[in-house]
């Protein structure tokens, strides 16, 4: 009988942490305590707009949602916006909304907008100083960006720098528009 290297098991704990943890404290079934992954609903969460309109997901149930959490701060996070941009575009008019979530300081508001100025950024940015997006969703980093179906249920999840408009990934959208 063959058995694991020694060096294999901490490795393999070390790996398998996170997906007890956040398998604690449930069922899964409540959406405050279900881990953020595909097939859960997508946690409770709000922000506002930087002219100060306050934005829910519940309030954008019903729509097909892409939730990215970026910073300012953060080179991939602004390579992808132009992409995320021109997703915008391509399917807004099919019921599909792009939300970006900042979570740059309250100090760094006039960078966000100059940003989103200089680069003609359109769909909903939030601003989420207390970046309790980052806690409410367990992102690991920025980006990081969660594709919502009507019913509010996390249909994928991108950690890292990613092309919404890769054929792979824009099917992934297309096939939530036209189940």
């Amino acid at each position: 009988m063959k058995r694991f290297p020694q060096r294999i098991v901490p490795s393999l704990a070390v790996l398998l942490l996170p997906l007890l943890v956040g398998c604690g404290g449930g069922d899964g079934s409540n959406a405050r305590t279900a881990a953020p992954i595909p097939g859960n609903p997508a946690p409770a969460w709000e922000a506002e707009t930087l002219d100060g309109t306050l934005v829910s997901l519940e309030d954008l149930r019903g729509e097909v949602v892409m939730l990215n959490v970026w910073a300012t701060w953060c080179a991939p996070c602004l390579r992808e916006m132009p992409a995320l941009q021109a997703f915008h575009e391509a399917y807004a008019d099919q019921g599909v909304r792009v939300v970006a979530a900042s979570v740059d300081r309250n100090s760094a508001v006039g960078q966000v907008r100059r940003f989103l100025d200089e680069h003609g950024i359109t769909f909903t940015v939030l601003l989420d100083p207390d970046q309790s997006i980052m806690s409410r969703f367990r992102t690991l980093g920025v980006p990081e960006t969660f594709l919502i179906d009507r019913e509010g249920v996390i249909a994928h999840r991108w950690i890292g720098e990613f092309d919404p408009l890769d054929p792979s990934e824009a099917a992934r959208v297309e096939a939530l528009i036209d189940p």
